[in-house]
């Protein structure tokens, strides 16, 4: 018997953003599928949502898929994409509930308040007619389920993962000082202001330097205000995704975060972390409903979120024990390997299309 067929669509200002492409990955490694087919946008604005719509029609209309898969931030197209996929199953990749975000997050809209209201009840729909619901943690599945007020068996959590070509294991080398990685587009979630406090304490120490890397001109001004009174820190608005892994190993230890303390940060693993962990590089994650994986000072460093003296003290103590760090990192590669890898994103989804009988499903593909 053929296997079926699948079809993985993208609109998003950054199609080939991390997630997706785990994904596409993942749904290849499965082996489950003859077929995986790719529908993504390569314009931007408001043009990408007609054009993968017009894509996603034709697919339908000339390979006929038995499994669609819809990726983040699938909310903005799911209603059109539920339409053009009639009758097949359709596994709906949430990574971040939009009430969560709207709502609770950054308090776009008060939980009582009519569109509040109107776009919990318009994805409770949708989701009630999906095959599954995808999410990147067990905690964030629970948190959606009661939010929505859908059984926990609707969902599945499928971690996010990494490029693993281009972050593998690496050696630090050599440079004066002790230097502290940080970076990212600094949301509210990732608590940027308490990395820079923990650099403002940090002032009589010229050995401990901070790199900071992204965000906009509030971050910009935040971290000169830092510098002024005396923090040691490099910053650079953008490296390219491909100088990452060289930054990397010129730090001595990483921050993953979540430090900011906000709704969002209790449920997620940075991908910042993930990176770090896949390059065998040492971590300091913010505890959250997640961290119970890690084991603090063993594959990783834990410590309270939204408190930059905890964050000032982890890192005195990782200047004073390099190495200690290196095994730190080691271990941290070796869970990521066992919890976080593509090879278990490969394992969770073939599992996940098992249970909804995917892998028995006769491909009608032309």
């Amino acid at each position: 018997m053929p296997k079926p067929s699948v079809c993985i669509i993208t609109c998003y200002k950054q199609p080939n953003y991390v997630r997706a492409v785990a994904l596409r990955q993942g749904l290849r490694d499965t082996h489950l599928f003859d077929n995986v087919i790719v529908v993504k946008n390569t314009s931007s604005g408001v043009k990408r949502y007609f054009e993968t719509l017009w894509r996603l029609t034709k697919v339908r209309l000339t390979k006929n898929p038995d499994v669609y898969v819809l990726t983040f931030r699938g909310y903005e197209t799911l209603p059109f994409v539920r339409l053009i996929t009639a009758g097949k199953k359709l596994f709906y990749d949430e990574f971040i509930n939009p009430v969560e975000w709207f709502v609770y997050e950054h308090h776009k809209f008060t939980p009582d308040s009519l569109p509040a209201r109107l776009m919990g009840g318009v994805f409770r729909w949708y989701g009630r007619r999906a095959a599954s619901i995808l999410t990147d943690t067990q905690s964030h599945a629970d948190f959606s389920a009661d939010l929505m007020k859908l059984p926990i068996e609707k969902y599945a959590s499928i971690p996010v993962g990494t490029d693993e070509l281009t972050f593998k294991p690496i050696k630090v080398k050599k440079h004066a000082g002790f230097r502290v990685l940080y970076y990212g587009n600094m949301l509210p979630l990732h608590g940027v202001e308490y990395v820079v406090d923990a650099a403002t304490q940090l002032a009589s120490r010229d050995d401990i330097v901070f790199h900071l890397i992204g965000g906009k001109h509030q971050v910009e001004k935040l971290i000169e205000q830092a510098k002024a009174a005396g923090a040691h820190i490099d910053y650079d608005k953008w490296v390219d995704y491909g100088e990452l892994p060289k930054v990397f190993a010129k730090s001595d230890l990483c921050l993953g975060g979540p430090f900011g303390g906000t709704v969002q940060s209790q449920f997620v693993v940075t991908g910042k972390t993930y990176q770090f962990m896949a390059a065998a590089r040492p971590v300091v994650v913010g505890e959250n409903h997640e961290t119970h994986v890690f084991k603090d000072k063993k594959n990783a460093l834990v410590i309270p979120q939204a408190d930059g003296e905890a964050l000032k003290d982890v890192i005195l103590w990782a200047a004073n024990n390099p190495s200690k760090l290196v095994k730190i990192g080691e271990a941290g590669r070796k869970l990521y390997e066992q919890e976080f890898s593509s090879k278990r994103i490969a394992g969770d989804l073939a599992r996940l299309f098992r249970q909804h009988g995917i892998a028995n499903v006769k491909s009608r593909s032309n």
